[in-house]
């Protein structure tokens, strides 16, 4: 058995460990809100006209790849705590968001602009959520 270090080399080993609580850039923040409001612009555009299918094929896959594209750079950023529950659920529902303005893109079937913007902002508002817990540490 070795010996005990001592206090001030207990600090020394705690102050030399990485922290997990790594905040945001204001860059990655900014970069956050234009994601938000992008993926709500295009979705609530594509919903109020009427768009080819190949084209709304595009549109949801590009909004999916930018929600996904979210949570891999959360997941592999160093230096960052591990997802909450909280995260987790409010993650969950983000791609299944996509749905809803997905069935006036894809069935070529425009919607009001009210209808548009209510279902475009569900996808957005959840991808800010989820940005918004996993910068509050």
């Amino acid at each position: 058995m070795g010996q005990e270090p001592d206090a001030a080399e207990q600090l020394r080993v705690i102050d030399e460990a990485p922290a997990l609580a790594k905040a945001g850039s204001p860059g990655e923040r900014a970069l956050g809100v234009l994601s938000a409001v992008a993926l709500f612009a295009v979705l609530a555009v594509s919903s109020v006209n009427r768009v080819p299918v190949l084209l709304g094929c595009a549109v949801l896959v590009g909004a999916l790849a930018l929600v996904l594209r979210w949570r891999w750079f959360h997941l592999r950023a160093p230096g960052r705590r591990p997802h909450t529950r909280a995260e987790e659920a409010v993650f969950l529902f983000a791609p299944v968001t996509l749905a809803i303005p997905g069935l006036k893109v894809l069935w070529d079937n425009p919607a009001d602009a009210t209808a548009a913007f209510v279902s475009a902002a569900v996808p957005a508002v959840v991808l800010a959520v989820y940005l918004v817990l996993r910068w509050r540490r």
